[in-house]
């Protein structure tokens, strides 16, 4: 697979909301960056939870609008749309919506996935979602979270 088709073989995994899948998609050693996510994500079991989190409260979906490849290094442009169907972060999300803009940087290995980096509106998401703080801090002396 070239690095694109296993940038957009783990975006339609996510649609299908298969964690399984996704996480075929990730090395063992995977980093992965959400600045939206709720909870830190320090290994692929914490990454396993965060998407399993988000499909049990929002039916999501991820529209890859563009994406660009240059080596093993993919970004592709999302946008965002979801239902409430659960509880997020302690929240009925029953019948919210979410529409935001969002980017997926991903490096690739081999076939799997090495490090991803999600850029989002997380002020937007957030407010969307029932007003829940990201994990990661994002003040302004916070140079580098890659």
């Amino acid at each position: 697979m070239t690095p694109k088709e296993v940038a957009a073989a783990f975006v339609a995994a996510h649609n299908a909301h298969d964690v399984d899948k996704m996480m075929s998609y990730l090395t063992e050693d995977s980093v992965m960056i959400d600045v939206a996510a709720p909870i830190p994500l320090d290994s692929k079991k914490d990454v396993r939870k965060l998407y399993e989190m988000i499909f049990a409260a929002i039916d999501i979906n991820f529209e890859i609008t563009g994406m660009i490849a240059e080596g093993n290094k993919v970004f592709a442009a999302i946008r965002t749309t979801g239902s409430g169907i659960g509880v997020w972060m302690g929240k009925d999300l029953k019948g919210a919506k979410c529409e935001v803009f969002e980017g997926m940087f991903a490096e690739i290995r081999g076939n799997q996935i090495e490090k991803t980096m999600f850029y989002s509106d997380t002020a937007t998401l957030s407010q969307q979602l029932g007003d829940y703080s990201p994990a990661i801090n994002m003040d302004p002396e916070v140079s580098d979270i890659m």
